[in-house]
């Protein structure tokens, strides 16, 4: 399982990450080195790194670099999946770090531990309310450790959302129970951030394909959403299945606030320089109700504020970034000035690729098609190979918008194209709007 950041160090190799995981720690240039090293690691499967792993994971020490690395190395070895750790692993189930308690169940759980011995030692753990009682039911669960289903029943009524949900899910899937799924919606409404993402999970290891539009609606961020969308469609089958797996992800990408279900309201009207800052804010309610109340503000008034943010600080803030791409295709009367102005803001932003990023190209193509559908055309060409947009939403994105009336001679142009994606792109989303495009042409 890779990710964006894994390989943020392409200088260092293999061997020197081994190297540094050999140093002694009063040797290392940084206290920092042996967690770059471990997470280093993750890009390189195989016999050598695994034995450097499984050897510093063996290191005693009281350093808290060597801690924290041996809680990562933990994690990367999972995620290798290194199953001859699972014995070391295991043995962390006895640290007196409730984190690395929690790095331990989790990564048995990844790699598949079959050993009852050890499902029993998570079993009464999950009695200890000072350890995360969330990552030891999904570990038990996933496991599919139907002994535990007696422990975990009763957390369904713990007074944190998280654990309930957890132990919801998993009685769910432990005991085919569905009797309490639809407590998992309301979840995805609660006031704390990360009890909403906690609660995403939650559906998708309950396999709640019945609360889609929920998840649809839920103010949490729109890669929580995708993520969702996607674990349920992969857990499902129908061919009208198709049809709804396309309108939630075209709902996802276009993300119109006026959608979402914001969880805050504003007491007296903000002045607009307030509401763009709210485009900042960690919690994706707020940015949301920003969004929705910009729509209905002077756009003149709004350029003033957006522009000013933009040369301050929303240009290299990726959760603003990305609002202010949808912002500039939501409002349509923009002066001409700024419309010149958001025409390089958008061009660049469709060309960026900087993984923290990730979200806004497609966001701004969006809205660049809206404002400048007769300049397009060069956008979508690329955005329909796998050469020069190797993200899957770009793709779809560009095919979204060849639905489009407006696009429809762009469309006829590249039939040819669409019919390749939608017999060999590796993405099965955009495999099948390709396909729905080709099935109404």
């Amino acid at each position: 399982m890779s990710g964006l950041f894994d390989n943020i160090h392409p200088e260092l190799d293999q061997a020197g990450a081994i190297e540094i995981l050999a140093t002694d720690f009063q040797d290392l240039e940084s206290d920092s080195d042996y967690y770059m090293a471990v997470s280093h690691l993750v890009n390189f499967p195989g016999q050598f790194a695994n034995e450097a792993l499984l050897n510093f994971l063996g290191r005693v020490s009281t350093e808290s670099a060597v801690l924290l690395a041996q809680r990562k190395a933990v994690e990367v070895l999972a995620r290798l999946g290194v199953t001859q750790a699972q014995a070391n692993i295991a043995s962390f189930l006895d640290s007196s770090d409730i984190y690395m308690v929690e790095n331990a169940a989790w990564a048995l759980a990844q790699i598949g531990c079959k050993d009852q011995a050890v499902h029993q030692r998570l079993i009464r753990l999950l009695h200890d309310s000072t350890q995360n009682q969330r990552v030891l039911i999904q570990s038990l669960s996933k496991l599919s450790v139907f002994a535990a289903l007696s422990t975990i029943t009763p957390l369904m009524d713990h007074e944190k959302s998280s654990v309930r949900g957890a132990a919801i899910a998993a009685t769910i899937h432990l005991s085919g129970d569905r009797t309490r799924l639809a407590d998992l919606a309301d979840h995805l409404y609660v006031a704390n951030q990360m009890d909403r993402q906690s609660a995403v999970q939650d559906v998708i290891d309950a396999g709640g394909i019945e609360l889609m539009s929920s998840l649809l609606q839920a103010p949490i961020s729109p890669a929580f959403r995708m993520r969702a969308v996607r674990a349920l469609v992969d857990r499902s089958s129908g061919e009208q299945l198709k049809n709804s797996a396309l309108s939630a992800v075209d709902q996802v990408l276009r993300d119109d606030p006026r959608l979402i279900t914001v969880l805050h309201h504003y007491g007296d009207p903000l002045p607009t320089q307030l509401l763009v800052e709210g485009l900042f804010h960690p919690d994706f309610s707020r940015c949301y109700l920003s969004m929705q109340t910009l729509l209905d503000r002077d756009p003149d008034e709004v350029w003033t504020q957006v522009w000013a943010s933009w040369h301050k600080k929303a240009h290299n803030d990726y959760g603003a970034h990305y609002f202010m791409m949808h912002l500039f295709g939501l409002i349509r009367n923009w002066s001409h000035e700024a419309l010149a102005s958001i025409h390089d803001i958008l061009s660049d932003a469709i060309r960026d690729r900087r993984p923290q990023f990730r979200k806004s190209p497609s966001a701004a193509l969006l809205s660049f098609a809206i404002l400048f559908p007769g300049q397009c055309d060069h956008f979508l060409k690329d955005g329909l190979t796998t050469v020069m947009q190797p993200f899957w939403d770009f793709r779809y994105t560009s095919l979204l918008l060849l639905q489009s009336p407006e696009l429809s001679q762009i469309r006829s142009q590249n039939l040819d194209v669409v019919s390749n994606l939608s017999q060999s792109d590796p993405d099965y989303f955009v495999r099948w709007k390709a396909q729905s495009i080709l099935q109404y042409t």
